[in-house]
């Protein structure tokens, strides 16, 4: 979170902040925030950063085109419901409703290859713009990682009906580099050591403070 001015962010919060500042400090750097959009993320060429972090998951597709660092984020994809929509009790139930993602996401390709649901999915360009599809009832159902859609929930309850239910994916998130960048062994080296201190575990609690197992799964 935080405000976007131009390329810069100004006043930025949340877990992979925390994350980022941390393995800059193990590396003796100062982190600089930017903004890169997430339709160019995995675009080949030049960056606009060194080391992205977007709730990226690890896919050999995107590897392809970019680095990945070692996983610092385990999650499942999730269902964010609208107020107007019905909860699903089972998949059956989800390919039911009008279902909606964000563009390049694994969310997407989730109801694309598995769901097959009745209605054409709708697909939105930002997060911002599909959870205002949600808000709005545009949407029945936000097919998006499990930890976005319980942190929106959470920051903003009234908005969304419940989190509907989560998908067995068993994702990872990895930060993003450019192909063969200098960094990413070092970086691979911080998140290691991060995992091993306890640090990623306590910035989890810190920013998320969700029991995700709690979370009904959809079959």
């Amino acid at each position: 979170a935080g405000t976007v001015h131009g390329n810069t962010y100004v006043n930025p919060k949340g877990y992979e902040v925390d994350l980022s500042s941390a393995i800059a400090k193990g590396l003796g750097l100062k982190p600089a925030f930017v903004f890169s959009p997430w339709a160019k993320l995995f675009a080949p060429g030049h960056k606009n950063f060194d080391i992205s972090f977007q709730e990226a998951t690890i896919t050999p597709q995107r590897a392809k085109t970019v680095d990945f660092t070692h996983a610092y984020f385990n999650a499942n994809q999730g269902v964010l419901m609208s107020k107007k929509a019905a909860t699903p009790k089972s998949i059956s139930d989800l390919k039911k409703l009008q279902t909606c993602a964000q563009t390049d996401t694994t969310g997407l390709t989730w109801i694309q290859q598995k769901l097959h649901p009745t209605k054409k999915e709708l697909i939105y360009q930002s997060t911002a713009a599909a959870f205002l599809a949600v808000q709005v009832g545009r949407c029945d159902a936000l097919v998006l990682d499990t930890p976005i859609i319980a942190s929106e929930k959470k920051a903003h309850p009234k908005a969304y009906g419940p989190v509907g239910g989560q998908i067995i994916t068993n994702e990872k998130y990895g930060a993003v580099l450019p192909k063969s960048s200098k960094l990413t062994a070092s970086v691979n080296a911080q998140i290691d050591k991060l995992w091993k201190n306890g640090t990623i575990g306590k910035l989890q609690k810190k920013w998320f403070n969700v029991n995700f197992s709690e979370i009904a799964v959809l079959k």
